[in-house]
């Protein structure tokens, strides 16, 4: 065997083996997702964000079948779920569909957090948008938003309104809009159950700001008002609801994210195969119907490279909001 030929099969030698290690590899690692994957929703089943997450997780399961479950950790702001999620392994098999609430809202009214809101978790994809709206009830007599600034601004310690709780979205939403229009001395009353709506409905309070899935059957027997959309635009099935910032002219925008996250350091390509898997669920009619009829807003597809700087400026306005609405630390 001469020179030449010898040093060809080592040459050989030193691609084909590495190359075959490779291969060997591949073939004991099953392609991502392979097993089971748990999607944290911190929130309780039947929650507005529990059903969206169903559907999504739904769709997922027609292209890999039985791989993703969901399992429903809520409490304390959702910042129980959103530390499970935080502290497990950043392999893929845990990842959290959530609000914003435990990343731009949570971190603001509770004294401290079990995880960091930025650092402690990896941006997967933004789905749909949450607006909420501005409801007083029929009883009242008041029709426009117009009316009830001007009956706030009268008759302010014989008003009052409710929310879900201390430091939720409902309550800052609430307490800002007084401070907006400068109605201080209206009452806060928390709920921690669906009878805020239904005390709003009897008159017992005087407005509340509620998501539209679950005002929208006493908004259809006519027993509660929409007079505003907290957003920055007019929604497209009620277009003619004005927001509440053209009304008062001052910025109020107490509109909402649902996202996927899975805890930092998971590995770049799994996050990249999961923020595609979700554009292509997103991108389907049927999905985006089914969010539109339970009052979401389907968002525009984010790279993901994108979604880091989108959920830091959201934190930032979040605390804006909470300081200027006064809202005490929990």
């Amino acid at each position: 065997m001469n020179h030449q030929r010898r040093t060809a099969i080592k040459l050989a030698a030193t691609v084909c083996v590495p190359n075959l290690l490779m291969s060997t590899a591949s073939a004991r690692m099953p392609a991502y997702p392979g097993g089971v994957v748990t999607v944290v929703v911190p929130f309780g089943a039947g929650s507005s964000t529990d059903a969206f997450a169903r559907i999504l997780i739904a769709d997922l399961n027609t292209r890999y079948p039985g791989k993703f479950i969901i399992e429903n950790r809520p409490g304390a702001g959702a910042t129980i779920g959103a530390r499970t999620v935080a502290n497990a392994a950043p392999d893929g098999r845990t990842l959290m569909y959530t609000t914003a609430t435990p990343l731009s809202i949570s971190p603001h009214v509770y004294q401290s957090v079990p995880y960091d809101p930025i650092k402690s978790f990896a941006p997967v994809a933004v789905t749909i948008n949450l607006p909420t709206f501005l409801y007083t009830s029929k009883a009242s007599g008041i029709q426009t938003l117009e009316e009830l600034i001007e009956y706030l601004r009268r008759n302010p310690q014989d008003s009052s309104y409710s929310s879900y709780g201390k430091g939720s979205s409902s309550h800052i939403a609430g307490a800002l809009f007084i401070k907006r229009i400068g109605a201080d001395g209206v009452l806060h009353v928390p709920y921690n159950d669906v009878r805020a709506l239904a005390d709003l409905s009897a008159g017992r309070n005087t407005f509340q700001t509620d998501a539209w899935s679950p005002a929208l059957p006493l908004v259809t027997s006519g027993k509660l008002i929409v007079l505003a959309t907290l957003g920055r635009e007019r929604m497209p099935w009620v277009p003619e609801v004005r927001t509440v910032a053209s009304v008062i002219n001052k910025d109020y925008d107490m509109s909402i994210w649902h996202g996927l996250f899975a805890p930092s350091g998971t590995p770049p390509d799994i996050l990249d195969f999961l923020n595609e898997e979700i554009r292509i669920t997103m991108a389907k009619d049927n999905i985006r119907k089914a969010a539109l009829e339970q009052g979401f807003k389907p968002q525009n597809h984010f790279a993901r490279k994108d979604i880091a700087p989108f959920v830091a400026a959201d934190n930032a306005r979040w605390k804006q909001y909470i300081e200027l609405a006064g809202v005490e630390k929990q």
